[in-house]
Order: structure tokens, then C-alpha cells, then sequence
């Protein structure tokens, strides 16, 4: 199970129609509703942009840390610095804009991607 945590409505529906081809996909649009989710049926991949409206990927990025079968955290940001420092401890970073098939790398490889 892949979660998509992006408060754009238009990336949010194209990532619903690319990703949902190949992974089975829950997608949100605000972060206090994917944490909900993600306590009570973690993913195995969590893709979240570091900006949901007023909430912060970092936040939904440890708590999902802290679950006892924690998932592969990726994230998004424009925001080159932010996501510089969210290199040190997500499985690994896009930016934005970003192409699809980096998506799919950055959700599939097993080791850290650069930003």
C-alpha cells in the first residue's frame, strides 16, 4: 500500500491516475487525515509533500517513523532547502516539479535518492 499525502488537487489527481495503475493507493489531501490513517493501517510507502496546508510533512514524516513496522518515507518540496535537510532521514527525496518515472524510483529503490 502506497499513501499519497498532497494538498494540490490537480498533482493529487494525477498521481491518483499514474500511481494507481501500479500500486494500491490511498491518497489525501490534508496531513491530520493521512495521520489518522497511518495509525490505524500503516502503508508501505508514505509520499508526502513537505507543505500540507498548514501542516508539516516532517510531522507526518516521524510519526510514521515511530510506528512499530514503520514505512518508506518519501517526500516532496520545491522548497530546495527543506528538502536538503529532509535528506537525512527520509528513504528519499523529490523535487518539485518532478517526473513520474523519478516518483517511481524515489517510491521503489531500496537506497536514499539525491535531491
Amino acid at each position: 500500500m502506497v499513501y499519497v499525502v498532497e494538498d494540490d488537487p490537480g498533482v493529487r489527481a494525477l498521481l491518483e491516475k499514474v500511481l494507481g495503475t501500479l500500486y494500491t493507493l490511498r491518497t489525501f489531501e490534508s496531513g491530520p487525515e493521512a495521520l489518522e490513517a497511518l495509525r490505524s493501517a500503516p502503508p508501505d510507502v508514505l509520499v508526502t509533500d513537505l507543505q500540507v496546508g498548514d501542516f508539516a510533512g516532517e510531522d507526518l514524516a516521524w510519526a510514521a517513523g515511530n510506528l512499530e513496522n514503520p514505512p518508506r518515507v518519501v517526500v516532496m518540496s520545491g522548497d530546495r532547502r527543506r528538502l536538503l535537510r529532509a535528506a537525512q532521514w527520509a528513504q528519499a527525496t523529490v523535487p518539485k516539479p518532478f517526473t513520474i518515472p523519478a516518483l517511481i524510483g524515489a517510491i521503489e529503490s531500496e537506497t536514499p535518492a539525491p535531491c
